[in-house]
């Protein structure tokens, strides 16, 4: 069978375009889809061992300035308190509640900020800093420059984001009509001249095919500075013009991470975005994924719809307008 052979094939190498393409079209299924996710989770125990990481998270630490803004994101319902980011004082502060509990590496991420976010972001990244010597990775939008890049990587940041969501134009014009895929494509090639790690996020069920998901994940694979992919899954936000869209497939996230692992092989894999739910969890480490942000600690403004709505976590501290929670 042409699906046993291609999986056995990937145990020793990664796969071609055409068998990424024919594992995910060929692989229909429980039986088949336990297949995969076995093949993949021994390729990440065998490539990256068996350590599963927990990164702390600040959102947001930048408003969004998108518009109109992403079709399936809150914030198009008037949501998640994107106008209302982190102050630096609050940034340092979650610094510091961060190194309470022992992490040692933690992400910036924020709406995006078209113009003059470079300044705003290397200062947070200082105030994070003051509170302990963080591996610290950054992801707020297209505008950040190659001397905003050359300043971050000064400051010890190990990654910088640059969210595509799908590679597909049409769709992204759909799902992110004040958006520019350009912009993001641009700023992944100025992350790799600068010699940062690079880190994107795929999401699944915006209508990319499968043709798609494998031009996207070839496309990360050119990238050597590659060292985290998110992959998302599509959940319908009330409110949003997408509100009527059904949520991705726990299923079909869980394929795509897997053929992802088997093409990549050793940059980290995270479940994430949207999509936020720890009961999937123990499917996405299955599935060959290795690490995750939006699950461990994290530090957002009281009452933000961002914790209402997704998270459902209890606040185990609070200072002022912020408040710190804990899987």
């Amino acid at each position: 069978m042409e699906l046993n052979r291609i999986l056995e094939k990937a145990l020793g190498e990664p796969p071609t375009r055409e068998e990424t393409l024919l594992l995910l079209r060929k692989v229909q299924g429980y039986d088949k889809l336990l297949k995969l996710i076995k093949t993949a989770s021994r390729v990440r125990d065998d490539e990256i061992g068996q350590a599963f990481k927990f990164d702390g998270f600040m959102w947001p630490v930048t408003p969004c300035t998108t518009s109109p803004p992403c079709r399936y994101c809150g914030r198009s319902a008037g949501l998640w308190g994107l106008d209302n980011p982190l102050t630096l004082d609050e940034i340092e502060v979650a610094g510091r509640f961060m190194k309470e509990v022992g992490l040692k590496r933690i992400g910036l991420g924020g709406g995006t900020v078209w113009t003059g976010a470079g300044k705003y972001i290397t200062e947070a990244v200082r105030r994070v800093k003051l509170a302990a010597p963080f591996d610290v990775w950054v992801n707020i939008g297209p505008s950040l420059n190659r001397g905003d890049l050359a300043k971050l990587k000064e400051l010890g940041v190990t990654a910088v984001g640059s969210s595509i969501e799908t590679i597909n134009p049409t769709v992204f014009k759909e799902a992110k009509p004040g958006d520019s895929l350009e912009a993001r494509l641009k700023l992944a090639e100025e992350i790799m001249r600068v010699n940062l790690g690079f880190f994107s996020i795929m999401m699944v069920g915006i209508d990319s095919s499968y043709e798609d998901y494998v031009k996207h994940i070839f496309w990360l694979k050119r990238f050597k500075n590659l060292t985290l992919l998110t992959v998302s899954g599509f959940n319908p936000i009330p409110g949003t013009p997408f509100e009527n869209r059904p949520p991705a497939s726990p299923l079909e996230v869980a394929k795509v991470i897997a053929v992802a692992r088997l093409t990549l092989r050793t940059p980290d894999i995270s479940f994430g975005g949207v999509m936020i739910d720890w009961r999937l969890l123990p499917l996405m480490i299955m599935a060959g994924a290795n690490r995750t942000f939006h699950l461990g600690c994290h530090v957002h403004k009281i009452g933000s719809e961002y914790q209402q709505r997704l998270l459902k976590m209890i606040a185990v501290r609070r200072h002022g307008n912020i408040e710190f929670v804990n899987m």
